[in-house]
Formats: structure tokens, C-alpha cells, sequence
């Protein structure tokens, strides 16, 4: 699967707040970094999925941009607007900086 691939997978799995779909997506050692310093690991992505939840049923994500092996996006869930810088491969995406308020 191509890093294209895996960047789109990566997005389906968030539009849908499905962490199987994402989980597939990232690397083993995958890091997401939250607000406040929070660090989220491949395996807390069930949890975290479901505090999302309670935002909202789906995250609309917008305005994506790729440049190389990073990508940065618009995204909603709820009445929370945030955006997200993406590093990932071939080998699916390893970490993601949120930024919201």
C-alpha cells in the first residue's frame, strides 16, 4: 500500500471516528500529540476514539495539503475546529501534532 494510501486510510478512519480503521493506518510506534502535551499510542486509540464520540458521530476533515511526507489539514467535530500536522510513509502515518482551542 502506497503513502497515499495509508494518509487516506488514516482520514476514513477519523471521518468515521473508527479506531480499527486507523489503527491499520499508522505504524507501531505511532504518536498522536494532543492539546496540553497529551500523547496518544496506537493502543489508546479505542479510548480516544471514544472521547471524540461524545463531540460528535463524525469528523469532517477540509482543506488538505501534502507536501512530501507531511501533510496538514482543517477538521470539525462538534463545534471543536482544530487542524493537524501529519508526517507519514509507506508504512502508514507515525505521528500527528493537533492544534485547537
Amino acid at each position: 500500500m502506497s503513502a497515499q494510501d495509508k494518509l487516506a486510510g488514516y482520514a476514513s478512519g477519523f471521518s468515521s471516528l473508527d479506531p480499527q480503521i486507523i489503527a491499520e493506518n499508522v505504524t507501531a510506534d505511532y504518536r498522536l500529540l494532543d492539546k496540553n502535551g497529551a500523547v496518544v499510542e496506537r493502543n489508546d486509540l479505542p479510548q480516544y476514539i471514544a472521547e471524540l464520540r461524545k463531540l460528535g458521530d463524525e469528523m469532517q476533515i477540509s482543506d488538505v495539503m501534502v507536501d512530501g511526507d507531511k501533510a496538514w489539514c482543517k477538521w470539525q467535530i462538534g463545534e471543536v475546529i482544530g487542524a493537524g500536522l501529519i508526517r507519514f510513509s509507506d508504512n502508514g502515518v507515525c505521528q500527528e501534532q493537533l492544534f485547537y482551542s
